[in-house]
């Protein structure tokens, strides 16, 4: 089998579009994430290399932040070792991540990836937080506000962006959704 390519994974769906309601397609669709956890991806778009598939058996994402993140970080200026840490995050528990979690606002926008910088829209939104506060409130959280810059600078380089990782990894959702819930049709696709 030829491996997907985004050409092929819009024909695909465009296949199924009188099969699936996409507009209304269930992002918490238990099968679906089975697939991903299994890293049963033959056919998924950016989702079919060894190197994906380990990364989705280490995360095994169990929503649509978390398969965002795992793409994005296969896929992204963000690639490992950042996947160690938001995979660390998860399983060690009780683990905080401590640079984040004095401010509530900051541990706020960070709790779609866990607690961990990776969206350049996160760092926006830091950024326009810490303008926000009064002086008193920057006096109080003074180390953790230096330490959360000092990540940023740290992190420039290496934040993805949320919209376009969210946008593959709905194209790789629905595909997942076929071949779960489709699979002999979604075999028969693929062999043709």
């Amino acid at each position: 089998m030829t491996r997907m390519t985004e050409e092929k994974a819009e024909r695909l769906l465009a296949f199924f579009v009188g099969k699936v309601d996409f507009e209304n397609l269930p992002l918490d669709d238990k099968e679906t994430y089975e697939i991903f956890q299994k890293a049963d991806t033959d056919g998924i778009f950016m989702m079919e290399s060894e190197w994906d598939k380990y990364d989705l058996l280490q995360v095994k994402p169990r929503n649509f932040d978390e398969l965002s993140a795992t793409i994005a970080m296969s896929h992204g200026l963000a690639v490992n070792p950042y996947l160690y840490t938001y995979i660390k995050i998860e399983k060690v528990k009780p683990f905080t991540y401590p640079r984040f979690d004095k401010m509530s606002r900051i541990k706020e926008i960070l709790s779609d990836t866990r607690g961990m910088l990776l969206w350049k829209e996160q760092k926006e939104e830091i950024l326009e937080h810490i303008e926000t506060l009064s002086e008193e409130e920057r006096e109080k959280y003074r180390m953790a506000i230096r330490i959360i810059l000092h990540e940023i600078k740290l992190r420039s380089n290496t934040l993805s962006n949320r919209k376009f990782f969210r946008n593959r990894a709905l194209l790789c959702y629905k595909l997942a959704y076929i071949k779960a819930h489709m699979p002999e049709e979604f075999a028969e696709y693929m062999n043709v």
